[in-house]
């Protein structure tokens, strides 16, 4: 009889875990990895879960990201109505305290707002069977080759490790390998098979964006953005490599040595240089004179690793072609190949990959190219696509051309 008693409570608590796993998958509108799943695209299935994916829906078609949901094979973590809240309520306290106004998913700049998004959104199929292993894999964002990890762990169920409900722990690792580093979100209601993919919705207790949403964007670092020159073939004045944005790792730069956090109460500038409250490395620059151009004392930036940016506000005064010319140097004191970068307007690619040939240790200047520029406030971004420790990047030059 014991016996007996003992084989109906087992049942009754092992009916208790399913069941339970089964309201919290009914709850976020998902099914389970053994239910039989949406017929529809990704995309329909956000459309038939009316009050839990409007938001995300809204943003997906703001930034006409729908074709890749209906027909792309993906895997999103999709992000609920109350995320997306709680990153705009976080945002609009802090405006509020400056005595700003609230800025709503409408107003919210697009660039970032892609950005953001597309690190929830995966090339390929990632279930949870896939993401089990002991560090989780390593991802990249749909665009602009942003890296996450996604991990999936089972919890604990009658004393048996692994015998209960799957979980993904998804993070953005803040380009850093610090795990302590990270920003984490979780989903409980995983492995949803759609049409042409793969659904994980994030708890609604994580804020949309990793943190990243409600930190304001990039500001000029001197108050004002740099203005392109309106006459025709005469060059600017440089602007500065050092003079890049305001706002922090993350928003204004990024710099490998230094992630998006203190490293015991101080970022790593290697050079000690100018802005040493930040984490770009920086040197002195003294003046030369090479080619019949003047390189005006400053600073440069330097030790520069693949991956590397540096954000610039720039203001273009009128709808034209603009040429952009880069002063650097490259030493090669170490037999390496030329060095790359690309340049990004508003994280955008601009053009194709701009070589930079050795220069044997002397300041050059090269032609990045002629690009057609609108009017207006925009982010351009010098990104180092190259490991080369003698790299320096100087300034960025421009004419407006016919």
């Amino acid at each position: 009889m014991k016996r007996f008693s003992f084989i109906i409570i087992t049942l009754c608590v092992v009916a208790g875990v399913l069941l339970n796993s089964c309201q919290k998958n009914e709850l976020k509108g998902g099914l389970s990895e053994t239910g039989k799943g949406f017929s529809g695209n990704t995309y329909d299935y956000l459309r038939s879960k009316p009050g839990i994916f409007d938001s995300l829906l809204f943003v997906i078609d703001r930034l006409k990201l729908a074709d890749v949901l209906k027909s792309d094979s993906v895997t999103l973590f999709a992000v609920t109505n109350t995320s997306f809240r709680l990153a705009s309520d976080d945002l609009n306290a802090q405006r509020l305290r400056t005595g700003k106004k609230p800025i709503y998913l409408k107003d919210y700049r697009l660039d970032q707002l892609d950005s953001l998004m597309c690190r929830y959104i995966l090339k390929g199929v990632f279930s949870s069977k896939k993401l089990s292993v002991l560090n989780g894999i390593n991802v990249f964002a749909y665009k602009y080759g942003y890296e996450l990890n996604a991990k999936a762990t089972a919890s604990s169920a009658m004393g048996q490790v692994g015998a209960g409900p799957s979980s993904i722990v998804y993070s953005s690792k803040n380009r850093t390998e610090f795990k302590a580093n990270w920003s984490s979100a979780i989903a409980y209601s995983i492995d949803i098979p759609t049409g042409n993919g793969l659904v994980h919705i994030i708890d609604d207790k994580n804020f949309f964006g990793f943190g990243y949403y409600s930190k304001q964007p990039s500001t000029p670092f001197r108050d004002f953005a740099f203005r392109l020159p309106e006459t025709f073939d005469v060059d600017s004045e440089p602007l500065e490599a050092e003079d890049y944005d305001n706002g922090g790792c993350g928003v204004a730069y990024h710099d490998t040595r230094s992630p998006c956090n203190e490293i015991d109460g101080r970022y790593w500038n290697d050079g000690g240089q100018y802005r040493t409250a930040e984490g770009v490395d920086m040197w002195t620059q003294p003046a030369a004179y090479n080619k019949g151009i003047f390189y005006r004392q400053g600073y440069r930036i330097a030790a520069m690793r693949t991956g590397e940016w540096t954000n610039y506000s720039i203001e273009v005064p009128a709808d034209g072609n603009y040429e952009i010319k880069i002063h650097y140097n490259v030493q090669n004191s170490t037999g390496n190949p030329p060095a790359y970068c690309d340049l990004r307007l508003d994280w955008k690619l601009l053009g194709r990959r701009v070589a930079l040939p050795i220069t044997g240790g002397k300041m050059d200047e090269v032609k990045a190219g002629t690009f057609y520029l609108t009017k207006g406030i925009h982010y351009l971004t010098f990104c180092t696509m190259t490991s080369i420790p003698d790299l320096s990047f100087d300034a960025f030059v421009f004419k407006r051309v016919n």
